[in-house]
C-alpha cells in the first residue's frame, strides 16, 4: 500500500531503501514508464511503445519490459536486474516529487518517499539520510533521475501530442510462439505507423528534425527489433531449465 510522506531527517533519519533486485516495483507489470531523453539509450535495451492510460484516455510513452511477467528480460534467473540501463521510472523507486504550497501559496517541488514499499525499512539496505542531515548518494541518484523526469515530462508530452496530430500511431500486436508451445500475446500497445510516416511531406520531416522529434520517432522504429530478443530469451531460459 503506497503511503507517501514528505521526507524528513528527523523523521526519516533511520528509513533505509533497499537495492533494486527482488524488490522493485514494476507499477505498469510488463511496462515503465519512458521519457524522451531516454530514448536513445532505451532503445538498445526494450521496445519503446505508447500506452492509452484507462482513466485520462491520454496516450503515454512506456518501454516493454518482456512478453510475460514470467520472462521479464530485465530480470535474470535470480530475480535480480541485469540490463545495463535503468529506466528513470524506475530507478527513482520508491521515490517521487510533491508539490507543497508554500506560505504565499506558490507550490514548491518538495521530496517524498513512499514508506509502504517493499524497498522501504529500517532493518536493511542504504540509508537515506548520512548523520548530518544530508541525502546519501543513494538518494541523491534517486533524486537525479526524479529531476531528469521532471525535465522531460513536458517535452514528452509535447512529442506524443506531435504524433497524434500527425496520424502516426498505430495499434500494435506482439503475437508468438515459443519453442516449448506456449502462446505469447502483448496487445493494447501502439506504435508508430511506418506507411504515415513515409508519406510525410518534406516540410514536416523538415519541421520534425528541426524540433528534434524525428530521431525518437526512428529509435522508437528500431527498438521494437528487441521483440525477436525478448523471444530467443524466453527460450534459452525454458532450454535452460528443461
Amino acid at each position: 500500500m503506497k503511503d507517501y510522506q514528505l521526507l524528513d531527517p528527523k523523521r526519516h533519519s533511520q528509513i533505509r531503501v533497499q537495492n533494486q533486485g527482488k524488490l522493485l516495483e514494476l507499477d505498469r507489470g510488463l511496462l515503465a514508464p519512458a521519457f524522451i531523453a531516454e530514448f536513445r539509450s532505451l532503445a538498445c535495451e526494450y521496445p519503446i511503445v505508447l500506452v492509452k492510460d484507462t482513466e485520462t484516455g491520454q496516450f503515454l510513452c512506456a518501454v516493454l519490459l518482456g512478453l510475460s511477467t514470467h520472462h521479464l528480460s530485465c530480470f535474470d534467473e535470480d530475480g535480480e536486474w541485469r540490463d545495463a540501463y535503468l529506466p528513470w521510472s524506475l530507478k527513482r523507486q520508491p521515490f517521487l516529487i510533491a508539490n507543497r504550497a508554500d506560505e504565499n501559496g506558490d507550490l514548491v517541488p518538495m521530496l517524498s518517499i513512499d514508506a509502504g514499499h517493499p524497498m522501504v525499512g529500517e532493518d536493511s539496505g542504504d540509508h537515506v539520510f548520512e548523520s548530518d542531515g544530508t541525502l546519501t548518494s543513494m538518494a541523491e541518484a534517486k533524486l537525479t533521475a526524479l529531476r531528469s523526469i521532471n525535465d522531460s515530462a513536458s517535452r514528452t508530452a509535447q512529442f506524443v501530442e506531435r504524433l497524434i496530430e500527425l496520424e502516426l500511431l498505430t495499434g500494435l500486436k506482439v503475437q508468438g510462439q515459443t519453442d516449448s508451445g506456449n502462446e505469447i500475446v502483448v496487445d493494447d500497445i501502439y506504435g508508430i505507423d511506418e506507411e504515415a510516416l513515409g508519406l510525410l511531406s518534406d516540410s514536416i520531416l523538415v519541421e520534425l528534425h528541426r524540433t528534434r522529434y524525428l530521431e525518437p520517432i526512428y529509435l522508437m522504429v528500431a527498438s521494437l527489433g528487441r521483440v525477436s530478443g525478448f523471444m530467443r530469451q524466453i527460450n534459452q531460459q525454458q532450454t535452460a531449465s528443461s
